[in-house]
């Protein structure tokens, strides 16, 4: 790798001094063919190493002038410290997600099992918010140009207010004995302590002076698991109880069985989108330095992408490089 970073830095200078404008003449002549000479030496010893390497053949096979080679610890590494940063303690507003659920109760008579009506429940979240926070992920190298990942989720318990709607409507000959009814209960929410996995990936770039990857999440939503407070699920059944009396469904309805679709129906969770804006393409730190000095003098570089690729667990990147004086102010 030394010898190769010499022969780099070498045809930098003699490219560099050689590229002069029409009519110069190359300062120092004979310190220039001295650093031709040892460049060509040096490039032939690089040629003959190479040769006996398979993945640095292939890598030089490849169109571009500079090249650059990265294992796949590294690039893991770095790819996983952006992951972690897109769910960097993270806060999901809730306001905006409503629980629905509902279904139907049959009795047994002595005409067979007959509906006796339909329920329904409506949960609005008021201030409740989704605390989450990211894992450490796992992350692999895959061909031609991405890095698979896979980024554990944390969610921390929070608790906040919500509005419970819970609407009876009578069937059949329920109808008939008993009246519908609706409750609405102001209550307390609790997102409780879970763990989820974000599928995704990064793309890998080469853009010529720099490295860029671009997340690829399809499934941006975590779905979180709710349940109320103690006291909450107390307030909902007595409610519910308050109308278990002749006059009102709640003795066909039976309290208790509604109560456990409704545990059921919170211990299901909802489904939350997370922000777009905090999957944002990367800049990874790997680029050719645009100037340099070469005997005092500015030599600009400018560089154009042209190979990118996954090969046996390395990412390799090159670029083309047009070396010229950089014009006096």
């Amino acid at each position: 790798m030394r010898l190769f970073a010499r022969c780099v830095a070498i045809a930098a200078l003699t490219t560099g001094s050689l590229a002069c404008a029409p009519g110069e003449v190359p300062e120092n002549p004979a310190r220039m063919a001295e650093l031709k000479k040892t460049y060509e030496g040096l490039h032939k010893r690089l040629e003959a190493a190479a040769s006996q390497d398979p993945q640095i053949a292939s890598a030089f096979a490849k169109k571009g002038q500079v090249l650059i080679a990265m294992r796949s610890g590294l690039i893991e590494e770095l790819a996983g410290n952006v992951a972690q940063r897109y769910l960097d303690q993270v806060k999901v507003d809730l306001h905006d997600v409503k629980g629905h659920g509902g279904g139907e109760l049959n009795k047994k008579t002595f005409l067979g099992r007959t509906k006796v009506g339909n329920w329904d429940v409506r949960v609005a979240l008021g201030d409740l918010v989704g605390d989450l926070s990211a894992g450490t992920p796992r992350v692999s190298l895959r061909q031609p140009n991405v890095i698979d990942i896979d980024l554990p989720v944390d969610v921390h318990e929070t608790e906040g207010s919500a509005t419970l709607h819970f609407s009876w409507d009578s069937a059949g000959i329920a109808g008939v004995v008993c009246k519908d009814f609706e409750l609405t209960r102001e209550i307390r929410g609790r997102v409780l302590n879970q763990q989820h996995t974000l599928k995704g990936a990064l793309r890998l770039d080469n853009t010529g002076d720099s490295l860029t990857a671009t997340p690829i999440f399809p499934n941006r939503k975590v779905k979180l698991k709710l349940d109320l407070t103690k006291k909450s699920w107390e307030i909902v059944e007595a409610a519910l109880q308050s109308q278990n009396t002749s006059g009102t469904c709640g003795m066909l309805m039976k309290p208790a069985v509604v109560l456990g679709f409704l545990r059921d129906l919170a211990a299901g969770g909802v489904e939350v989108p997370l922000p777009d804006s905090i999957f944002r393409v990367v800049h990874l730190p790997a680029h050719v330095q645009e100037s340099v000095m070469v005997n005092g003098r500015p030599v600009a570089l400018e560089l154009k992408a042209e190979n990118l690729r996954v090969e046996t667990a390395t990412l390799w990147t090159s670029a083309s490089v047009v070396v010229k004086l950089a014009t006096p102010r």
